[in-house]
C-alpha cells in the first residue's frame, strides 16, 4: 500500500510539473521562451551535484525528517497535532525546538515530502529545487511582462547566477526562503502595476497563494520575511494613493509617500510588539548568532567587529560596515579553498556591476523599473545585508544566507542601460 501511494504521488507531481512546463513554454514570448529549458537544465545539473555531496547539516536534516515521516506513517491520526507542536518522539529518538523554530518547520516540510519520496535525499532535493524553479521563473516572467522589459536582467539574477541557483537547487532552507520570496513578488507585481483587473475567482486564488507563501517565508526566516512583506504593503499603499490621485505621479512624490508608509508601518509594528521588547529580542538574537558564528569559524576567514556591543545603538553603528562586507567578503585571494575562491570571484564581478550601476545612475541611465519599486528592493537588500553581516561572521554561512537578497540586488544592478548593453553583446 505504501509503495502504491508513493507511485501515485510521484506520478501526480511529475505530470503536474510537465503540464506546467508545457504551458509556460507556449505562453512565453520568444525572448523569454529561450530561457526556459536552458535554465531548467542548469538547475537540474546543480541539483544532481549538490545531492551527491550533502553537507553535515543536510544529512542531519534528512535523518530527522525521515524519523518524522516515519512517525506520520505510524500515527496518521496525530499528524495535525504534531505539525502544530514543537517536539516529537519516534521510538527512542526525541527532538524538541522552540515553537517558532525555522529548522523544525523545515523538518516538517521535508517529512511531508517524504511521504512521496520515501525519505530519499535526492528526490526531496529535486522536489524542492523544481518548486524554487517555478517561483523563480514566475518572478522573471512577471518582471519582464509587467514592465515590458527584455528578460535578460531578471533571467541572469534568478535563473543563471551560479550561487543563486546552487543554493536553491536542492535540499537547503534557502530553496524555500528564496522561492517563497520570489513567488510573493511574482504575485504582487501584476496586481500593483498591471492594467487589467483579474476576475474574481482567479484573484481569490492568487490572494490565497500569496498568504500561503507569506506564511511559509515567515515560518522559515521571519527576519528575512518581514522587511519584504512590509515593503510590499507600503508599495501597495503608494500605488493605491497614486491611482486615487492622493499622491502625484512624479517619482519623488511616490518615494516620499513610500518612505512615510514604511516609517508608519515600522513604528506601528514596534508599538504593537513593545518597542523595548522588540529591540531587545532582536539584539539578543543577533548577539547570540554572532558569538556562535565566531566559535565555529576559528582558523577560517570570518567577520569580526571591534568594540562589539549587541545593543540597538551598537548594531546601528556596525550596520554600514556589516552590509558592505556581505557584498565583498570573501574577497579574491582571501583563502585558497575552492568555495572561497569561487565566491571571491563572484564578489569581484558583483562589485564591478555595482560600480557600473552607480555610473549609469549618475548619468541618468539607471533603468526602466518604477522608482518606488527600486527603493523598496534597495532598502530590502540593505536591511538584509546589514542583518546577515551582523549575525553571521562565518563566511561560508554568510555566502549561503545572502542568496535571499542577491537576486534582487542583481536585478537592480543589471537593469541599467550600460548593463543591458553588455548583456546584449553577450547574446543574452
Amino acid at each position: 500500500m505504501r509503495l502504491l501511494v508513493m507511485v501515485l504521488l510521484n506520478g501526480l507531481l511529475a505530470s503536474t510539473f510537465a503540464y506546467w512546463l508545457r504551458g509556460e513554454y507556449h505562453r512565453a514570448g520568444p525572448p523569454l521562451r529561450r530561457w526556459l529549458l536552458p535554465a531548467l537544465g542548469w538547475r537540474l545539473l546543480l541539483t544532481a551535484i549538490s545531492s551527491q555531496w550533502p553537507s553535515p547539516d543536510l544529512v542531519g536534516a534528512a535523518k530527522w525528517s525521515r524519523l518524522l515521516g516515519a512517525f506520520f506513517r505510524e500515527r496518521p491520526g496525530q499528524v495535525w497535532a504534531t505539525l502544530q507542536g514543537a517536539s516529537f518522539q519516534v521510538s527512542s529518538q526525541h527532538i524538541a525546538f522552540y515553537q517558532w523554530s525555522g529548522t523544525l518547520f523545515y523538518y516538517k516540510v521535508l517529512a511531508l515530502l517524504s511521504i512521496a519520496s520515501g525519505g530519499a535525499l535526492w528526490l526531496n532535493g529535486l522536489y524542492l529545487s523544481l518548486l524554487a524553479f517555478v517561483a523563480c521563473w514566475a518572478v522573471v516572467r512577471a518582471v519582464s511582462q509587467t514592465f515590458r522589459l527584455a528578460p535578460a536582467a531578471a533571467g541572469v539574477a534568478w535563473l543563471a547566477w551560479p550561487s543563486v541557483v546552487w543554493w536553491t537547487a536542492g535540499f537547503t532552507k534557502e530553496t524555500l526562503v528564496v522561492g517563497a520570496g520570489a513567488g510573493l513578488v511574482a504575485l504582487a507585481l501584476p496586481t500593483l502595476y498591471g492594467e487589467d483587473r483579474p476576475r474574481f475567482w482567479p484573484a481569490v486564488g492568487r490572494a490565497a497563494l500569496f498568504l500561503l507563501l507569506a506564511w511559509l517565508m515567515v515560518r522559515m526566516r521571519y527576519f528575512f520575511a518581514l522587511p519584504l512583506l512590509g515593503g510590499l504593503l507600503a508599495l501597495a499603499a503608494v500605488r493605491l494613493a497614486t491611482r486615487r490621485h492622493w499622491l502625484g505621479r512624479s517619482g519623488l512624490a511616490q518615494v516620499g509617500g513610500l518612505l512615510l508608509g514604511l516609517a508608519l508601518a515600522s513604528g506601528g509594528a514596534l508599538a504593537l510588539g513593545g518597542q523595548h521588547v522588540a529591540l531587545s529580542y532582536f539584539s539578543r538574537e543577533v548577539g547570540a548568532n554572532y558569538r556562535y558564528g565566531l566559535r565555529t569559524s576559528a582558523g577560517r576567514p570570518h567577520l569580526e567587529y571591534a568594540d562589539w556591543q549587541p545593543t540597538p545603538a551598537g548594531l546601528v553603528r556596525h550596520a554600514p560596515l556589516a552590509a558592505a562586507q556581505v557584498l565583498v567578503r570573501p574577497w579574491p585571494g582571501e583563502s585558497a579553498r575552492l568555495q572561497y575562491v569561487g565566491v571571491g570571484l563572484e564578489n569581484a564581478l558583483l562589485c564591478t556591476l555595482l560600480g557600473l550601476a552607480l555610473v549609469a545612475a549618475g548619468r541618468g541611465r539607471a533603468g526602466r523599473l518604477p522608482v518606488a519599486l527600486v527603493v523598496v528592493l534597495g532598502l530590502y537588500c540593505l536591511l538584509l545585508a546589514a542583518f546577515i553581516g551582523l549575525s553571521t561572521p562565518n563566511l561560508g554561512t554568510l555566502s549561503r544566507y545572502r542568496v535571499a537578497l542577491l537576486p534582487w540586488l542583481l536585478l537592480l544592478v543589471l537593469q541599467n542601460d550600460y548593463a543591458r548593453g553588455l548583456l546584449k553583446k553577450l547574446g543574452l
